[in-house]
């Protein structure tokens, strides 16, 4: 099984710890399962089912059928979209000058306004403050990128 959802995996074009954080399992659970260590869980597949509907159940399971159930193949940006056909609409001739008249009396839409602005430094203490002012000192801040990266912050004030 560990060889189809490997497959699953390059199909989707994902990573590993990518198909782990979008079932909600440990990364090193998917790591143990597509290196044969560890069998997957009711849990594990139950989850991968819920999470990709269009996965084959029977083709995971027991390697029987295709893969994916329906479309053959994922979805891209430059697919082809089929849009409802509706019936044309029989409108009455109008006069341009009614047509003009209908024009000016369209209201404008509301200006979007940009988000307001927050100082740099004001959200520095907004933030220093909801984590230093506390009863229990902080140590260090340690924080996760999704690129496997991380920083370490140590406390300067």
């Amino acid at each position: 099984m560990e060889a189809r959802i490997r497959k699953f995996i390059e199909y989707k074009g994902i990573s590993p710890s990518e198909l782990a954080d979008a079932i909600g399992v440990q990364r090193s659970n998917v790591t143990h399962v597509l290196k044969g260590r560890n069998k997957p869980s009711f849990q594990f597949i139950e989850k991968l089912l819920q999470i990709y509907p269009e996965i084959n159940a029977k083709w995971l399971l027991l390697g029987e059928g295709k893969m994916i159930e329906g479309n053959t193949k994922p979805a891209t940006l430059f697919d082809p979209v089929s849009l409802p056909v509706s019936s044309p609409v029989i409108s009455e001739k109008r006069s341009e000058v009614e047509e003009i008249n209908d024009l000016f009396s369209q209201k404008s839409p509301e200006p979007v306004l940009p988000p307001p602005v927050i100082e740099k430094e004001k959200l520095e203490n907004e933030l220093y403050d909801s984590f230093f002012c506390s009863e229990k000192p902080i140590e260090r801040l340690i924080v996760f990128f999704k690129d496997q990266t991380f920083k370490v912050y140590n406390p300067s004030r």
